[in-house]
């Protein structure tokens, strides 16, 4: 018996083979004189083949547990295999099922194929906006309006009577680049 799981969620299988294929590609160029020559050589993805059974109850049952092996094929779900081998981070690639039922009644044949993936741990660095800054309205709303082609602060500040020190102190953006459709505060 071997267990295939993602997560808390498992299908128990009952493996009749597991196979275990690497294979390497290797470059070859041809030269003058016919004989080949390698420059190197790339690991391809390991793969296994499992040919077995999955049992049960009723067909209701089977078709459950086969229908779960389809989903995580499909989501392209990362998953833990166990049986006479052990390995993680596999995904289906190949999913086979036969309806001979082969002298079991409650059972179907099936065949998989599971290709290792190496899953790297990223440094991601979280995003940080180094644009304009929108800014947060204060405690005391004021007045707020939304940036038009042509605003300005000297504009602002005839129109609102608000100084142009404050009005860059509140809205944070450099004289000739104030973003068009944002809300400024401007009193």
């Amino acid at each position: 018996m071997a267990i295939l799981k993602k997560g808390n969620a498992g299908v128990e299988i009952f493996s009749e083979s597991e196979e275990e294929e690497i294979t390497n590609k290797v470059a070859q160029y041809p030269v003058q004189s016919g004989n080949n020559i390698t420059d190197h050589t790339q690991r391809e993805s390991l793969t296994w083949t499992f040919e077995g059974k999955i049992f049960g109850k009723n067909k209701a049952e089977i078709d459950r547990k086969y229908g779960q092996l389809v989903s995580w094929q499909h989501d392209g779900a990362l998953l833990v295999y166990t049986g006479a081998i052990r390995r993680s981070s596999m995904l289906i690639t190949n999913l086979h099922r036969t309806e001979d039922d082969g002298g079991f009644v409650n059972a179907i044949k099936f065949s998989m194929e599971l290709t290792h993936v190496e899953v790297v741990k990223s440094s991601f660095v979280k995003a940080v906006n180094v644009g304009p800054k929108k800014p947060s309205p204060p405690a005391n709303p004021g007045v707020w309006v939304t940036v038009r082609p042509g605003n300005t602060y000297w504009g602002w500040m005839m129109q609102y009577g608000t100084s142009i020190q404050q009005l860059r102190n509140w809205n944070h953006w450099p004289d000739r680049r104030i973003p068009i459709g944002v809300r400024a505060r401007v009193k």
